[in-house]
């Protein structure tokens, strides 16, 4: 595969990545698509031979990874206030499983929380 098909490559699947990550969420498919652009034209004097481009590569692979493989979206349950996020199978490929506990409501109840302060402004 030529050099240049390679950096197609790679940018498409950060697309795809991306879309199936994002999709609904408009500011976040805006933004990502910026960031994605940004990033490839930064670095399109790369010299096409040589460790830095294949450096380059990788780290669109990694990207990829981490769109596809490393972040899990949750969404707001409006009626109790805490967000639902539904892991996927690949969400955990490659996890020992063997150190995993299951969340009941014994951890729940023992995890630190952070501390939340709400404050409102009313206009006068």
């Amino acid at each position: 595969m030529s050099a240049q098909a390679r950096v197609f490559s790679g940018y498409r699947r950060l697309f795809r990545a991306r879309r199936n990550l994002f999709e609904g969420d408009v500011q976040a498919m805006k933004e990502s698509r910026v960031a994605i652009k940004q990033e490839f034209v930064k670095n399109r004097g790369a010299v096409i031979a040589g460790e830095q481009f294949e450096g380059l590569l990788t780290m669109v692979d990694e990207a990829e990874d981490m769109l596809r493989h490393g972040i899990a979206r949750g969404n707001l349950n409006p009626g109790t206030g805490n967000y639902e996020i539904k892991i996927k199978p690949e969400h955990v490929e490659g996890v020992e499983h063997s150190n995993m506990e299951p969340i009941t409501a014994d951890v729940v109840s023992k995890m630190e929380r952070p501390m939340v302060e709400t404050t409102c402004q009313s206009k006068k």
